[in-house]
């Protein structure tokens, strides 16, 4: 066992007025913020290992924004080079850092290149605040504010967000997650950071105005609580089929006030099990990562037939104008939305990527009690399951939309019944890829 350090830092990233937002299907001009966005950055060592978490207020980020902040990391000589996992907090209320969608216009160079910037600055001050300190963890669940949110139908399909109080609902197509894993560091017996592992998406607001959403409001819930601005960095599990709509309830859950509701139900929860907090000894780093190949999807002849003639039945269907366009429109049937999507099943037979899709899966562990596994992609809670099933360590947590973001992963029953997730489109991922990426970061956790 060796002496254990930490140091934190944090940049702003919250985006001028009128650069774009990224999580819908159409362009969102933002029109100013609720709460600033932020880079936070916890640097670990433990004798001569060092690793690192950079969490951004953003919805996502591919493998080559990483691997260009990895290229300068070596040029600089960064003792961090190659030992930080990287991660999004999946707002959908900041800007884009990679088109989604295939809408290039989406994307601010000079944005981009400051965010860049300030990861490499905040990995400076961060390791450059490297002090004594302790390591605590605990757990504790919440079961009230994250549902599963692809449901088997009457008739036997699944569908994504099908409306409130439809009738035509059967039964969820599978669970949640609803461990919370803490860790808490302190430096001269005070609490200096919190990071909350939390499996819901992070998709509150709507609209086109700037905000951290929910994990920013329990930041500030916490805070309150303490009496000072400790941070608190939300580490997004596995959430791919999971969000916050109850579908039981007739309540409007869009709003800037449901990011407020959600932010303080998870502090509250959170505040609640502080006591349980257990020093953690043992503090020994390993951080370990590899590569794995992450193929497109390939569409079947009868899912080609059926995207040729969904489009043939709306291709003449535009945007409205004035109105976010979600997934919850795929279930109301909104036309546009129909041929937005068989446009895209189309194009992975008549335009599809043909170059090899390679990802990057890290795994930071601290003794024999924690370990922290990046998953890049947005993926079901069954494959967090199976990877907390899988690992030795007791407080395994499981970072979403880390070190890249390659969509929605399921497992292989999760495909072919329908669903906005795993509805066939371009640039989606294969079937058999989440069995992969659990492979992948059980042997890391070797």
């Amino acid at each position: 066992m060796s002496n254990f350090e930490f140091g934190f830092a944090k940049e702003d990233i919250t985006p001028k007025r009128g650069l774009a937002l990224c999580g819908y299907f159409n362009l969102r001009p933002n029109r100013g913020f609720y709460d600033r966005l932020a880079i936070k950055t916890a640097v670990f060592r433990s004798g001569s290992e060092l690793c690192a978490v950079v969490s951004y207020d953003l919805c996502l980020f591919p493998a080559k924004f990483i691997r260009g902040i990895e290229k300068r990391m070596a040029e600089a000589n960064s003792p961090l080079y190659g030992k930080v996992l990287f991660c999004a907090t999946h707002t959908h209320t900041g800007p884009f850092i990679s088109p989604v969608f295939g809408d290039d216009n989406a994307c601010d160079p000079a944005y981009i290149e400051d965010v860049v910037c300030k990861t490499l600055a905040s990995l400076e001050k961060a390791y450059d605040s490297l002090a004594e300190a302790e390591l605590y963890t605990a757990t504790t669940e919440c079961t009230t504010l994250a549902f599963n949110r692809r449901y088997i139908m009457k008739n036997g399909k699944t569908l994504t967000n099908p409306g409130k109080l439809n009738p035509d609902i059967d039964h969820p197509e599978g669970g949640t997650d609803p461990l919370i894993i803490l860790t808490e560091i302190r430096q001269d017996g005070r609490s200096v950071m919190l990071m909350a592992n939390i499996s819901n998406h992070t998709d509150t607001i709507g609209g086109d105005i700037v905000s951290a959403d929910w994990p920013g409001r329990m930041e500030v819930e916490i805070q309150n609580a303490f009496g000072y601005d400790i941070p608190v960095m939300t580490i997004i599990a596995p959430q791919g089929n999971i969000n916050h709509f109850d579908v039981t309830s007739p309540a409007d859950q869009t709003s800037y006030a449901e990011a407020k509701r959600i932010g303080k139900g998870y502090a509250n929860v959170i505040l609640a099990a502080l006591y349980r907090m257990q020093k953690v000894e043992d503090t020994a780093i390993t951080c370990k990562r590899s590569d794995f190949d992450a193929p497109y999807l390939q569409l079947t002849d009868e899912e080609y037939a059926e995207a040729k003639k969904v489009y043939e039945e709306n291709k003449d269907a535009v945007m409205e104008a004035g109105r976010d366009f979600t997934s919850e429109d795929i279930a109301r049937g909104v036309p546009f939305v129909k041929k937005f999507f068989a446009e895209r099943a189309i194009g992975c037979r008549e335009n599809p990527i043909t170059e090899k899709r390679i990802e990057t899966q890290i795994a930071i562990t601290i003794g024999k009690e924690l370990a922290i596994v990046s998953l890049p992609a947005e993926p079901f809670v069954e494959i967090g399951h199976a990877i907390r099933k899988g690992s030795k360590y007791p407080k395994t947590i499981l970072a979403a939309l880390g070190m890249g973001e390659i969509g929605y992963v399921g497992l292989p029953g999760n495909y072919g019944n329908g669903g906005y997730e795993t509805s066939p489109s371009r640039g989606l991922a294969d079937r058999t890829v989440g069995e992969t990426m659990i492979k992948n970061a059980l042997e890391l956790l070797k």
